[in-house]
């Protein structure tokens, strides 16, 4: 008799210790977008662990494994949170929406939104998406307004043909003829045609290529270079005849062509000085002495790298130039105005700037990389030939800043539309010449 009920005291010790174990927490990881904290939970469900944790879920989140189900074998709960932000497309209304996107682009594109170089978008498409945050999308069409007798193309966000006249600077009166009407929604290609006319003119400016002419310097030490000229491309401006009929160009022929600006050679010098050596020596030195590697003028704490350093001898391809309208600003190299290292004033590209505007002879510009890679020579109408070096957190889409010598000079300069083109760097082909 003593020893059964011995059996059953021990039953409930150990029925009890059991129980006591199971009540014990155990130890479960949440990763909350993101972020991982491991926690000590009794709960037997999702749900459970997050009511006991205190966590908070929205209708809009998602919760992996479910709510309902059982805490997962691996002991991991997944939350994506969705994010409120504020998107405008177009001059439609903003609208508030729910997200679980990372990135500016990949809201674009949830909404169909393939983003075009020239495309206005606020804040870049690379920012990462935060609660709150609004972002505003415009396209850039290309549109033929033809005025009286004369044509243009302009690029513009306009939706309507109305609103991009305005734009245009052309003023409609209750006796012009539109076409197509002012209400009519643009759309990329279009031509509008205001006092319709047979005979029309439109102007086509572009560039020449310039010649690379390389001279031998026995004062520069062998495989230097020097920069000594910088070579300006020639502009031309070139005359069409148009022939429209109820709105649409029918006939487009050239009629004469005007040298606004004649062709500078670049100059670059090219050393051949060798450097003397012992005299027991000098035999096997000429032999083996490779030609020295210039070395690249970027330092590494550039926040931006560019691909491949320029060179002047680099051959671009004028025939590729790409003509863009720009909202152009001016800053300086004033290390009261910008950010320093070690007291020297450096691009983001890693460029030092502290004693200089130029890059081989060419003004500095910063730009956006998106739109214009950093290396790139860009030829811009009133400076010539120009380097893009430099970014800025305001420069961003079609807009470019002009460093210059002082700041006086960049208040003055202010803030303006210029005309630039993009020249790419040829590419390398066997036999290619200069241009």
């Amino acid at each position: 008799m003593m020893f059964r009920r011995i059996v059953l005291s021990l039953g409930v010790v150990a029925t009890a210790v059991f129980a006591y174990m199971a009540m014990q927490p155990e130890p479960i990881t949440i990763v909350d977008d993101g972020v991982t904290t491991v926690y000590e939970s009794r709960g037997e469900s999702v749900l459970d662990v997050l009511e006991e944790t205190g966590i908070v879920i929205d209708e809009a989140d998602v919760v992996t494994p479910a709510l309902s189900a059982d805490i997962p074998i691996d002991r991991v709960i997944q939350i994506e949170r969705a994010r409120t932000v504020s998107l405008q497309i177009g001059y439609g209304q903003i609208e508030t929406i729910e997200t679980r996107e990372r990135t500016v682009e990949d809201v674009l594109l949830r909404y169909g939104v393939s983003v075009r170089d020239g495309d206005d978008v606020y804040p870049g498409i690379r920012t990462p998406i935060t609660s709150g945050m609004t972002i505003r999308y415009q396209p850039v069409v290309a549109l033929d307004v033809i005025v009286g007798d004369e044509a243009k193309t302009v690029y513009t966000m306009a939706q309507t043909v109305e609103q991009a006249l305005k734009e245009a600077n052309v003023t409609v009166s209750d006796k012009d003829t539109v076409e197509p009407a002012l209400t009519t929604p643009v759309r990329d290609g279009m031509t509008i045609t205001v006092n319709e006319s047979r005979d029309v003119v439109q102007y086509e400016s572009r560039l020449i290529p310039f010649e690379i002419v390389r001279e031998e310097d026995d004062t520069l030490a062998l495989g230097e270079t020097e920069v000594v000229q910088v070579g300006v491309p020639g502009l031309e401006r070139t005359r069409y005849a148009l022939t429209v009929e109820n709105g649409t160009i029918t006939n487009r022929t050239e009629t004469s062509v005007e040298t606004l600006r004649t062709v500078r050679p670049q100059i670059i010098k090219l050393g051949t000085k060798v450097a003397a050596e012992p005299e027991a020596s000098q035999e096997t030195a000429q032999e083996e002495t490779p030609t020295p590697e210039p070395s690249s003028p970027f330092r590494e704490e550039a926040e931006i790298k560019i691909e491949e350093t320029p060179r002047a001898e680099d051959v671009l391809d004028f025939t590729s130039a790409k003509q863009l309208l720009v909202e152009a600003t001016a800053y300086t190299n004033n290390a009261e105005d910008t950010i320093t290292f070690d007291g020297r004033v450096l691009t983001r590209s890693g460029y030092d700037v502290t004693d200089t505007i130029l890059y081989e002879g060419m003004r500095i510009i910063a730009v956006d990389p998106a739109i214009i890679p950093l290396g790139t020579r860009v030829y811009v109408e009133g400076f010539g030939m120009a380097i893009a070096l430099d970014t800025g957190s305001a420069i961003k889409g079609n807009k470019i800043d002009v460093m210059m010598d002082s700041k006086e000079e960049a208040v003055t300069f202010g803030r303006q539309p210029l005309t630039i083109w993009v020249i790419p760097k040829q590419e390398e082909k066997e036999g290619t010449d200069d241009a």
